[in-house]
């Protein structure tokens, strides 16, 4: 039984009014749902003949806008459960717990992580032309904090599976869409033979996509 939260509860109140809410207007008046807007992944739509057209791009000699590496955060939840609104902070307050008591929690791991160029695939076809299909991304990082709990979901994890997750930069940029990203976990554990060095439990999180994900300023940061 997890323990009494009122922040959590409340911001759980809030979201169950919510959809409660908007289900019944559909259920007597099937036409408000035409004015509910769908939140999905939003990705760029490729050109189906041989024009194509160039997309803006910004620069600013003075003031360049650069963001930080670091992959420090990863939030997972069990697939089936995406979020409503990945911009609503009070759902995201609502959803995360790292006791897992429900399927729909939202674990959040503190991690050094990164993510890498995907491996793409380019393949030669009639004519001088060339296709790309899927790419292959990985998101590999390291657990320092190798506590008794982090140790047995580490070892659980040693069974294979696949999970939804969102990740965040050291400097809260957020990435995955309100849907997330469906994606497989390898984890294992790794002690050195330095005693200077610390136990760290290494994985990655591995996921075909043709494009690379939304990215928000966290609502979290």
């Amino acid at each position: 039984m997890k323990n009494f939260n009122l922040p959590k509860l409340v911001a759980g109140l809030i979201s169950f009014l919510f959809v409660f809410t908007i289900c019944t207007a559909m259920f007597y008046a099937p036409e408000v749902s035409l004015l509910i807007p769908t939140i999905k992944m939003i990705n760029p739509v490729c050109a189906t003949n041989c024009a194509t057209t160039l997309p803006p791009v910004s620069f600013d000699e003075c003031q360049p806008e650069t963001n930080g590496a670091q992959v420090a955060k990863i939030y997972v939840t069990n697939i089936g459960n995406p979020l409503v609104d990945w911009t609503n902070v009070v759902e995201w307050n609502a959803r995360l717990d790292n006791a897992a008591d429900d399927p729909d929690d939202i674990l959040t791991l503190h991690v050094v992580g990164s993510k890498p160029v995907p491996a793409s695939t380019e393949k030669d076809i009639s004519l001088g032309r060339k296709v790309t299909g899927q790419k292959t991304h990985t998101l590999p990082f390291k657990i320092d904090e190798t506590n008794d709990i982090n140790h047995e979901f580490l070892r659980q994890n040693e069974c294979g599976g696949s999970y939804l997750m969102w990740y965040e930069t050291l400097e809260g940029k957020l990435f995955g869409g309100t849907e997330g990203i469906v994606a497989s976990l390898l984890l294992d554990m790794n002690i050195a033979e330095s005693s200077d060095d610390l136990i760290q439990n290494e994985g990655k999180f591995e996921w075909k996509a043709k494009f690379t994900e939304e990215r928000i300023a966290s609502p979290l940061a």
